[in-house]
């Protein structure tokens, strides 16, 4: 299939023009060192190689079978009766890889976007000013009624948006045609309704049956520099609809507050501190050929940062820290380490590490959710290939795999989570755990997403608007 994937290596994206030399800024830069270049450069073995495969091709098979019937939005997890219009962004951006994996045939994998979003596109009861409910039915695409949140919810609509750029790139003709449709329709601006003009998490209606009637915008909202922000604002600032789009400087003006662990290096953290707040933008925005970014541009007096060396700094950190807690926790190890929101023994958490803001922590016990190791490959390749390794070898008093479960066993690889002082090995399957995964190991051997998604307008557009430079 790597015929296939040379014709995907053609449609890069040009950076902005960088401009003269700016007035040095007082505040400080977080930008890359020299070890970051080995951080960069992705080498693996064929050992390697077919170790990734297996993990991929096992993530894959979740967001090809756990689908509704007709509309095939793949559910928010193994278990739920709904989707998630999160996961089905990822969803959406798997089915290039399955192509150019040879998993499946890009005519079946061109269909299946199709249905998905003409599916979509054909209700009026999923959606508010354009953004997509947050648990729409898997089966119909509308309005759930199985007791799950009624929020059109900015996030996990821009995580389905992302998605949707990858297939639209890759597939062109009609999937195309319906994406242009829904980012028209996206109106950005309707939801920037928080104090300071930052974005709101969502909007609820008054009456959970019904989207066309009154409700109200969510109290909170999206003023953090993490990964969720970014990618909204990203795609925000992208919008082709003057009338949708949020101005350049919404994006710089998410607050950027640098901590440190001891004498590893500074970087802007996340408020949860857990993994995925520094992974999720990632998995499509191909921040590794910017440098540090220019706040000051626009009037923002902020620190510098170039975000893929802060995402590298922070899961370094988070990683150490792991390492210095697995006295307390027997879970942790240097080969077993990323805390992060998944399934678990005590319902769904996520966790809280610092270093960050908040001044408490909460690390569950050590519960540890391999995807979150394994996702940050694209900064970390070889920690993160030692986590699966690890991950991979661990086996329960039988000999038998504890955390790896096949699709003869009813599974789709790695578990959501783990926890070896509970004994518990969660039985179940997140697609927004699935999806960043899968992204992320095929950005890290092929660069697909990042160059599928860079290349689509928005995304240029994003660029052009924000001053990235190489």
């Amino acid at each position: 299939m790597q015929c296939q994937l040379l014709a995907v290596v053609a449609l890069t994206y040009t950076p902005a023009v960088a401009e003269p030399a700016r007035a040095p800024s007082s505040q400080p830069v977080i930008q890359r060192r020299a070890d970051t270049e080995a951080a960069i450069q992705y080498r693996f073995t064929a050992e390697d190689d077919a170790l990734l495969d297996e993990v991929q091709h096992a993530a894959f098979e979740y967001f090809w079978n756990e689908v509704g019937s007709p509309a095939c939005l793949v559910k928010d997890r193994k278990k739920a009766p709904v989707a998630s219009i999160a996961a089905v962004g990822f969803q959406l951006a798997a089915l290039p890889i399955g192509v150019e994996r040879g998993w499946v045939t890009r005519t079946a994998a061109e269909q299946r976007a199709r249905t998905v979003l003409s599916a979509l596109l054909e209700r009026q009861d999923n959606r508010k000013f354009g953004v997509y409910l947050h648990y729409p039915d898997a089966d119909t695409a509308g309005l759930s009624r199985h007791g799950f949140e009624i929020v059109a919810s900015t996030v996990d609509h821009a995580l389905f948006m992302a998605g949707a750029l990858v297939a639209a790139e890759y597939f062109r003709g009609t999937v195309a045609e319906f994406v242009d449709r829904i980012v028209a329709e996206t109106n950005w601006k309707a939801y920037a309704v928080a104090p300071g003009g930052f974005l709101s998490m969502g909007w609820t209606p008054d009456d959970n049956t019904r989207m066309d009637g009154p409700g109200r915008f969510l109290d909170a909202r999206w003023d953090w520099a993490s990964d969720e922000e970014r990618l909204i604002y990203f795609l925000a600032v992208g919008s082709p609809v003057p009338e949708h789009a949020l101005p350049p400087e919404s994006y710089y003006r998410l607050k950027r507050v640098i901590k440190q662990h001891r004498d590893m290096p500074p970087f802007v953290a996340s408020w949860p501190g857990n993994l995925f707040t520094y992974f999720f933008s990632h998995c499509f925005i191909e921040y590794r050929h910017f440098g540090p970014d220019h706040p000051e541009s626009f009037g923002v007096d902020a620190p510098r940062v170039d975000w893929f060396e802060n995402s590298r700094r922070a899961v370094l950190t988070h990683r150490q820290r792991c390492i210095e807690m697995a006295a307390r926790y027997r879970t942790l190890a240097a080969d077993r380490w990323g805390l992060s929101p998944c399934a678990s023994r005590d319902g769904y958490i996520v966790p809280e590490t610092k270093p960050n803001i908040i001044e408490h922590e909460n690390w569950f016990e050590g519960t540890v959710a391999p995807y979150a190791a394994i996702s940050a490959i694209m900064f970390t390749p070889q920690e993160s290939l030692a986590a699966i390794r690890a991950f991979r070898a661990l086996r329960d008093v039988d000999g038998k795999p504890l955390i790896w479960r096949g699709r003869s066993e009813g599974g789709y690889g790695f578990v959501d989570s783990f926890n070896l002082d509970q004994g518990y090995v969660c039985d179940d399957y997140v697609g927004i755990d699935q999806g960043p995964l899968l992204l992320a190991i095929e950005n890290a051997r092929t660069g697909l997403i990042w160059k599928l998604f860079m290349a689509h307008d928005v995304a240029r557009r994003a660029v052009t608007r924000l001053k990235l430079e190489p």
